[in-house]
């Protein structure tokens, strides 16, 4: 069964076949000779096409009802203390507090992991266990060979908790659904310029261009081994422990994805990489008028490229920013007081990462990224898929090969899909730094 991104997508194809057939026939009733059979042809291509689409709109209309329903089926009635059996519905599902956000994901993960995947069984038991909303929210979720997608409204709770967590989601990059699975933004190129001129004289015409940033699905996964003896005990305090689990492993791989990844191997490619090459730069030493000079240099860059600066600041890891706020200059006083003050370096906010490296090159090199955030797009497809097993085997961080069922463990995987783009490749400023760090 497809799911709602899955339908997205036909219908964006469809339209795409539609406006094809449509420019093929305009061309052929423009033609100085008129062929009527290929008019014909041409305007069955387009009826096709046309109805082609009109089917596929009707399905994604149809699934984005059905979610709806269940964002509606999922209010109420879902109280912290589980047991018990469920309340009336009187008020929308929304956390009472920041700890409770996402709580939905981890009772779902939960209860699939107890009932092995079966969904049906799965969501009987969050009934049973008080929390009839997101029993809804399961029954009626998309389920496949791959698990079970998470509805959009708790997946974007997820996506919510991962803002904070994440170094370029914090920062102030800007979130937009890509639902059909690309994503075409038009951008300016070159603006339009304005001149002086003498009376009578001729105006300069003028006018600006535009191209285009695309961006398309990136799968992120995350594997999480949970004890057994966690699920025996309460659901609460189950669902609490998976959920923080799939929030830190996503968070983690999509932090180092944003800033470092090269676009390889299906992943993201980040801000480094999106980074024009002269504004890449590359620091041996680590003196006071050394490190001036290149926090300049990266501040320069940007801010002469005209963009807006409405979200600058500083990615780097926490020993890099400790190392800048111990520097001092010739007559004992610090460099740059207002890391200790404020968290701010030349006035920008500085944001820490621990999956920046610090062992690059011959064993001492950090990176230090620079950027104007609000030009940087991250495209989320608001979707979360969870499967579980605990017949499986894997691969733990030591390289050892792990059976599940012999650990007394079960598998959840999670997988969702994004990717990330800046508006400007200007915008972007950075340096590989030798000894930057304490």
């Amino acid at each position: 069964m497809k799911d709602i991104n899955d339908l997205r997508q036909a219908r964006s194809a469809a339209a795409t076949a539609m406006q094809a057939a449509a420019a093929k026939l305009t061309e052929l009733d423009e033609a100085d000779t008129l062929d009527e059979a290929a008019i014909a042809t041409a305007q069955g291509e387009f009826d096709t096409a046309e109805a082609d689409f009109k089917k596929a709109d009707g399905a994604v209309k149809r699934a984005e009802s059905v979610e709806a329903a269940q964002a509606a089926a999922a209010r109420g009635g879902d109280g912290a203390t589980g047991g018990g059996t469920s309340s009336p519905i009187t008020a929308a599902a929304r956390p009472q507090s920041e700890a409770d956000k996402a709580m939905g994901v981890g009772f779902i993960v939960g209860a699939l992991a107890i009932h092995k995947g079966d969904r049906a069984g799965a969501a009987g038991y969050l009934d049973q266990e008080g929390h009839s909303g997101i029993s809804a929210v399961l029954s009626g979720a998309t389920a496949s060979a791959g698990g079970v997608t998470i509805p959009q409204p708790l997946a974007q709770e997820v996506i919510d908790l991962l803002r904070p967590k994440v170094v370029v989601r914090k920062a102030g990059a800007q979130s937009s659904p890509i639902p059909a699975g690309k994503m075409r933004h038009a951008r300016l190129a070159s603006g339009a310029t304005a001149g002086y001129g003498t009376e009578a004289a001729a105006i300069v015409e003028s006018e600006p261009s535009f191209d285009n940033v695309d961006m398309a699905f990136k799968k992120l996964t995350a594997l999480v081994p949970i004890s057994n003896d966690l699920l025996r005990q309460s659901a609460v305090a189950m669902a609490r422990v998976v959920r923080n689990d799939v929030v830190m492993q996503m968070a983690a791989r999509e932090d180092i994805a944003f800033l470092r990844n090269d676009g390889t191997s299906g992943t993201p490619k980040g801000l480094k990489s999106w980074c024009l090459a002269p504004n890449w730069k590359v620091e041996t030493a680590k003196t006071a008028a050394a490190v001036e000079a290149l926090i300049n240099s990266l501040v320069n860059l940007v801010e002469d490229a005209d963009v807006s600066m409405m979200a600058p600041g500083w990615a780097m890891r926490a020993s890099t920013k400790n190392f800048l706020a111990g520097l001092r200059d010739a007559n004992g006083y610090p460099l740059y007081p207002s890391i200790d003050k404020t968290g701010e370096l030349k006035g920008y906010q500085i944001f820490t990462s621990s999956q920046i490296p610090n062992n690059l090159g011959a064993g001492s090199d950090t990176e230090i990224t620079f950027a104007d955030f609000s030009e940087i797009m991250i495209g989320d497809a608001l979707n979360l898929t969870i499967a579980t097993s605990d017949q499986a085997t894997f691969v733990n961080q030591s390289g050892d090969t792990v059976s599940a069922f012999q650990s007394d463990l079960t598998l959840m995987r999670a997988i969702s899909e994004h990717d990330l783009a800046p508006m400007h490749d200007a915008a972007i400023s950075g340096a590989t730094v030798t000894g930057w760090s304490i």
